[in-house]
């Protein structure tokens, strides 16, 4: 296997998410391989190395089969090796055969060096080179320089004869130093290059995600909320990505909501300071009025009326305000008590009979006779539904037709109180629920946050409430609260 199939096996694997344990299973698997692909890339260098440096060597430093050698040809023995088919051969210096003592199984007149290494060693084991066989430096009558061996059939051995190379002299000390050099530092590179290439292969699964994500919290530390994170790598870091998101996500949000809300606090701060400075400024301007001598008891007794129902406007105002900001605060509690809720609201409405009955209204009850049991704060609700009615009849004439139904769906409290006078304009009916926000019909010097107060009590008790308008009901507040709330 190649290592570039290694690499495209590594990619593909991680195209595929993976969690940090299946992550290390695959790294190791991989670095085993790579491991493995470098010892065969070492063992075929090092075959070669000692094929072509270090056995290029003719001094053999083997004596074993030196007994049989003599230098009168003619002389040498084959002594028990003949028994087992062994025979001898005598070459000069071209390695050329002059000499066969006994029976040649083989037609090879001239070796080798790679020839007579795989003789003396069990490399060269195969069908083509079934002999194997020992090799010794010899001298002639004359000092000539000969190579005599000994070849005989590996079957009939269990042992190889071995071809040591002669490291007496310093050359060849050195060569052998230098040859081992080089074979360490090129298996110390392959290594390195193999843990260098799958290093940068692993990053992109680890480091590289982490890059990616360290740069996205540094642009969010500098209150960009519109960064996020895009990592392809492991599990895990697509699970911390995956909360990093939602997190900013939310605090987008967060802020989105801070931004209305400052909004709101300084329309509703205008919206204060305006209708308050109103009757105070009435107030003070009647009452430097009643200071003057010159002044008649008709008069005097209608400034005091003014500055009487400038005063109380002003009490309903603030009281207002405060229970506006007492619902808003997410810490105040409701005082729940478990009632039947269609007979309460039958009380209510007999609280308001005289009041529609002066107004001519003509009421439509379709109230269910059921029971809708279930716990909510009697005096917020009563407050809430006490703004609607008042809404009604400050906002509507004589005559106008109110209809109040109730009943249970899917385990929902539904009440619609709804009247078939004039329709409220489209731009207030989207922000009616809103502070100070009065319809244009409007007869009344309300305070404006009737319907707001209306809509937190709702949303305390786990409800919401809309104004729609139909065929019949012009005006048409529907609430939906859990009973199981």
């Amino acid at each position: 296997m190649k290592v570039s199939d290694v690499m495209k096996i590594n990619f593909n694997i991680f195209n595929k998410k993976l969690d940090v344990k299946g992550f290390l299973i695959i790294n190791y698997l991989i670095t085993f391989l790579i491991l493995y692909i470098i010892m065969q890339l070492s063992y075929k260098s090092s075959t070669f190395i000692l094929e072509k440096f270090i056995f290029n060597n003719e001094q053999i430093n083997i004596t074993s089969i030196s007994t049989y050698y003599n230098k009168n040809f003619s002389q040498i023995k084959l002594g028990i090796l003949s028994e087992m088919g062994a025979w001898e051969e005598v070459l000069d210096e071209n390695k050329k055969v002059i000499y066969v003592k006994g029976e040649k199984k083989d037609d090879i007149m001239q070796y080798t060096e790679k020839q007579l290494f795989e003789l003396s060693s069990s490399i060269g084991d195969s069908p083509e080179n079934p002999y194997v066989g020992e090799v010794l430096p010899v001298e002639g009558k004359n000092g000539e320089h000969y190579l005599f061996l000994c070849k005989i059939d590996r079957l009939k051995v269990k042992h190889s004869f071995i071809y040591k190379p002669n490291f007496s002299s310093k050359s060849d000390s050195f060569l052998s130093l230098k040859t081992y050099g080089t074979l360490y530092l090129i298996q110390a590179l392959l290594l390195l290059i193999g843990i260098y290439i799958y290093s940068a292969i692993s990053s992109k699964f680890i480091t590289t995600p982490l890059k990616n994500f360290v740069i996205s919290i540094k642009n969010f530390k500098k209150l960009d909320y519109g960064t996020r994170s895009t990592l392809k790598g492991l599990n895990e870091l697509q699970e911390v990505q995956n909360e990093f998101n939602e997190m900013v996500i939310k605090l987008e949000e967060v802020k989105e909501e801070n931004k209305i809300i400052d909004k709101s606090k300084k329309r509703l701060l205008v919206d204060i300071s305006h209708d308050l400075k109103t009757p105070i400024t009435s107030i003070q301007g009647f009452s430097k009025l009643l200071l003057e001598e010159n002044i008649t008891i008709e008069e005097r007794d209608k400034f005091l009326k003014i500055i009487h129902s400038k005063a109380i406007y002003s009490a309903v105002l603030i009281e207002d305000l405060f229970e506006l900001s007492k619902l808003e605060d997410s810490a105040y509690k409701l005082s729940l008590a478990e009632l039947e809720f269609n007979e309460w609201l039958r009380c209510i409405i007999v609280e308001y009979y005289e009041e529609f009955q002066n107004k001519h209204f003509n009421l439509e009850l379709n109230i269910s006779e059921s029971s809708i049991i279930f716990k909510f704060d009697k005096k917020l609700m009563k407050r809430a539904i006490s703004n609607i009615f008042n809404n009604a009849l400050n906002h509507n004439e004589n005559y106008t037709s109110l209809k109040i139904e109730s009943y249970l769906k899917d385990n929902d409290l539904i009440l619609k109180i709804g009247s078939n006078g004039d329709a409220i304009d489209k731009s207030i009916s989207e922000t009616i629920f809103n502070p100070f926000v009065k319809s244009d019909n409007s007869n009344s010097s309300g305070s404006g946050l009737g319907l707001a107060i209306t809509k937190k009590i709702i949303e305390k008790h786990g409800g919401s409430i809309k104004l729609i308008s139909t065929e019949f009901e012009k005006i048409l507040f529907v609430i939906c609260i859990p009973i199981k709330f």
